[in-house]
């Protein structure tokens, strides 16, 4: 088993858009799939869940969109881990197109009990069976990024509706639908829609059983900041540009 795992598809017609690009939730899609064969590969994945009661779920997320691909173009997705510390895991991606690279990518997990919800340790044996890639970190002050959320009475805020398919195996709005809501927010206000930048704080589960989701998004000259929420909260929030 190699230290870093790498994965050869081609961009499927259901996920792209009318321009038949890929969709922004179809860029996470293809690194959650990446994160989650890697650590299959060392129980540390989806198998986890079944023989401990534990899993990965995912904190941050800061990726660089070079270009979006095009309807049945080739793509290798290349993902390592760098790095595994006390409840932490540290995960980088690159997506290729043959030899251009088309998205950098890093990202932060947390280590929790399914049991009671909380962050706990990653077993030591674990941690030392799963290697560290070599590779370049592209963020590597992901855990410093801080992000203010947009303002009431500035921001503008879209609600948009919760669908069965976003319900994952682990019973819970899947990371990947949260940048499907975003997108989304983003055409209804007429912003571009493709960011090239996309940084992501996961805050909380969005509950299976909630309607819609309110996406606020609030311009910041260069960037563009956005929360996902409801009355009881937020689920995440972040700046794209």
């Amino acid at each position: 088993m190699s230290e870093q795992l790498i994965l050869n598809t081609a961009v499927a017609f259901g996920d792209v858009d009318r321009d038949q690009l890929l969709l922004l939730p179809g860029v996470f899609k293809y690194l959650q799939e990446a994160a989650i064969k890697h650590a299959d590969q060392f129980d540390a994945g989806t198998r986890a869940i079944a023989s401990r009661g534990e899993s990965w779920v995912l904190n941050r997320m800061v990726a660089a969109i070079h270009r979006y691909p095009k309807y049945e173009e080739p793509v290798r997705i290349v993902s390592w881990s760098s790095g595994i510390r006390s409840f932490k895991g540290y995960r980088d991606f690159r997506l290729y197109c043959g030899e251009e690279l088309i998205v950098s990518a890093s990202s932060l997990w947390l280590y929790i009990s399914l049991r009671t919800k909380s962050i706990v340790r990653v077993p030591e044996a674990l941690a030392a069976a799963f290697p560290s890639g070599s590779g370049e970190v592209f963020c590597k002050d992901i855990e410093k990024l801080r992000y203010t959320p947009p303002a009431p009475g500035i921001a503008l805020t879209c609600p948009v509706s919760i669908r069965y398919s976003d319900i994952d195996g682990n019973g819970h709005v899947n990371n990947t639908a949260y940048l499907d809501f975003l997108q989304t927010a983003l055409v209804r206000a007429r912003l571009p829609s493709r960011p090239s930048r996309v940084e992501i704080q996961f805050l909380k589960e969005i509950p299976p059983d909630a309607g819609t989701v309110d996406v606020s998004l609030e311009n910041r000259g260069a960037t563009t900041a956005f929360s996902l929420g409801s009355a009881a909260g937020l689920f995440s929030q972040g700046q794209i540009s």
